[in-house]
C-alpha cells in the first residue's frame, strides 16, 4: 500500500514538474543580492565606544587629584604620627540666612525616600531605554 502512495505522489510531483517552466533569475540577479549582502554587513558592524570616554577619565582623574590635594593641605602631624582632618566644612552661615525655618524629621524621611526612588527610576529607565534602542 505504502509503495502505491509513493508512486501516486511521484507522478503527481513529475507532472507539476512538467507543467511548470524552468525559471532564470534576471540579468542583474547577482549584483542585487550582493548590493543587499554588502549592505547587511554595514549595518550589523559596529564602532567600538568605550565605557568611559576621555572626559569621562580626566573628570575621574581630577577628582582623585582634588581628594589627595584636600588631604595633603589638611594633614597635621604629631608625635603619633599623621592625622588627617575629615571635618566637613559647616553650613551654619548657609542655615542662619533662614533661622525660623525648621524643618521636621517626617519631611526629612520623605525627602529622603523621594531621592532613592528618584536615582532607582533613572537606574531602571536607562537600563529600560539601552535594551529598547540596541535592537
Amino acid at each position: 500500500m505504502k509503495n502505491n502512495d509513493d508512486k501516486n505522489i511521484q507522478n503527481l510531483v513529475d507532472r507539476i514538474m512538467a507543467e511548470t517552466a524552468l525559471e532564470s533569475p534576471s540579468v542583474d540577479f547577482t549584483g542585487k543580492v550582493m548590493s543587499e549582502v554588502l549592505s547587511a554587513e554595514k549595518i550589523k558592524t559596529s564602532v567600538y565606544n568605550p565605557v568611559i570616554s576621555k572626559k569621562g577619565w580626566f573628570a575621574i582623574f581630577a577628582t582623585i587629584i582634588t581628594l589627595f590635594a584636600f588631604l595633603l593641605f589638611n594633614m597635621k602631624s604629631d608625635a603619633t604620627g599623621l592625622n588627617f582632618n575629615f571635618s566637613i566644612p559647616s553650613f551654619e552661615k548657609i542655615l542662619n540666612l533662614f533661622p525660623g525655618f525648621q524643618v521636621s524629621p517626617m519631611t526629612a524621611n520623605v525627602l529622603l525616600a523621594a531621592t532613592i526612588m528618584l536615582f532607582v527610576q533613572i537606574f531602571l529607565l536607562k537600563n529600560y531605554l539601552d535594551k529598547r534602542f540596541e535592537k
